[in-house]
């Protein structure tokens, strides 16, 4: 009988931790420090163990706490540390923040190489925060004042040591998600994009579209509202020969073409571009067609002189 209940106190315990070990957890967390400094804080990948993922919600939502207008965050981490190299790790995030500066400055799996299957965060010093995960991530604040300064990792890692950071990482999107893997939209419906977007790049330089590299495409339609027919125009001042002759040798390109110089810097419009070289094809053709009566005349004009030498020939 005594065995029994041993048993089933056993058999409590273990449930109650087990239970404890994953439920939900929350509380604050202040990262002390310079504020214009970046700490690296961890997280234990609480999930780990049930073969999950970790969620962890970390935010402020008071602008004026700590200080006035040191901002607020609301922020979310989805993720999966590797351990040992097993790989299936990520990180994925979603921040929106309203700072005058960043709060957090970028994160890591700092496990590849360990056991220690952690995350690493780096949050900005002297400020508040609080955070609600799906299980017990063990919260550890590397700012020199409650975890000293650099983060030495275990197994002589070649990751570390983690010291803080100055300046937040490019990849990092304070207003939106970021996914450090691939994303497949299968769906036939419309996809859409409001603001500009960079492949290669985070400089889109105030076009829609920009692309670090070559594209390649089977087909490409610009839309043109005007084209350059306007050379057959009756009107249509074609520059003579010799005035294009003059402003090449001035100039070292064609009329109406930009410069070697101007390209380098500005770029071209494809567009633009084209309309411009079916401009000076069909400026071309007027040359041609204007040579053409001119070597049609000539023509004319050493058959009749042949005819009359023929003509005046003794028999």
């Amino acid at each position: 009988m005594n065995g029994m209940k041993i048993l089933l106190i056993y058999i409590t315990l273990t449930v109650i931790f087990r239970i404890s070990l994953y439920a939900q957890a929350s509380g604050s967390l202040v990262v002390q420090g310079d504020l214009d400094k970046f700490y690296p804080v961890t997280f234990l990948d609480a999930g780990r163990p049930e073969n999950i993922p970790t969620d962890l919600a970390i935010g402020r939502s008071n602008v004026h706490l700590d200080d006035w207008w040191r901002g607020s965050i609301i922020s979310t981490f989805r993720f999966h540390a590797s351990g040992w190299g097993n790989q299936s790790a990520f990180i994925d995030a979603n921040i929106r923040y309203y700072a005058t500066t960043p709060l957090i400055a970028d994160w890591q799996d700092i496990s590849i190489d360990n056991g220690s299957t952690r995350i690493c965060i780096w949050m900005r010093g002297s400020t508040t925060y609080f955070y609600k995960a799906s299980g017990a991530v063990d919260v550890l604040v590397y700012d020199g004042v409650q975890n000293a300064l650099p983060l030495i990792l275990p197994n002589n890692s070649t990751m570390g040591p983690v010291n803080y950071r100055m300046d937040v990482d490019p990849q990092v999107n304070g207003f939106g998600a970021t996914n450090e893997h691939t994303v497949f939209y299968t769906g036939p419906g419309l996809n859409f994009l409001a603001g500009s977007l960079g492949i290669g790049t985070l400089k889109t330089n105030g076009h829609r579209l920009a692309v670090e590299g070559s594209i390649g495409a089977r087909k490409i339609k610009v839309d043109q509202t005007t084209w350059a027919d306007y050379v057959f125009a009756p009107d249509y001042q074609l520059r003579s020969i010799p005035e294009v002759e003059a402003f090449i040798k001035t100039h070292n390109h064609l009329p109406d073409i930009p410069s070697a110089d101007e390209v380098a810097k500005e770029g071209i419009d494809v567009g633009e571009m084209n309309k411009k070289l079916l401009q000076k094809v069909e400026e071309l053709t007027l040359y041609l067609i204007e040579e053409h009566k001119k070597v049609a005349v000539l023509q004319d004009e050493v058959a009749e002189l042949k005819t009359k030498v023929n003509t005046g020939r003794k028999p």
